[in-house]
């Protein structure tokens, strides 16, 4: 490091993680631990394989859930429709007996019950 900093190189924009201002710095430091740790490539590979399954299942939830929403909204518009449906094919039948039947008490109030 001390090296790179002391050269030309260390001063282009390139190399400008290893200034202590860069915003890049602290990722450096981070990688740089985890190494000496022992970290390796795979550690990162398969906790970036987790991280991307985990969010894979998310988004499925999400999914069957948005379906799961769409279907009982379709299922009650269906629901709805139905009744709609029932309701005006039984309304006119409905007015037509209770015409008949307020004639049939006016007959008989008139014909004298």
């Amino acid at each position: 490091e001390i090296k790179i900093l002391n050269s030309e190189k260390g001063k282009t924009p390139k190399f400008a993680f290893l200034h202590e201002t860069s915003p890049f710095h602290a990722y450096y430091e981070d990688r740089i631990r985890f190494y000496e740790e022992g970290g390796t490539d795979e550690d990162e590979q398969k906790k970036k394989e987790e991280e991307e399954e985990r969010l894979r299942l998310q988004k499925e939830k999400e999914e069957e859930e948005r379906a799961e929403k769409e279907r009982e909204a379709a299922a009650s518009q269906k629901k709805r429709e139905a009744a709609r449906k029932k309701a005006s094919a039984v309304d006119p039948v409905a007015r037509a007996l209770l015409g008949c039947r307020s004639k049939i008490s006016d007959a008989r109030r008139r014909g004298g019950t």
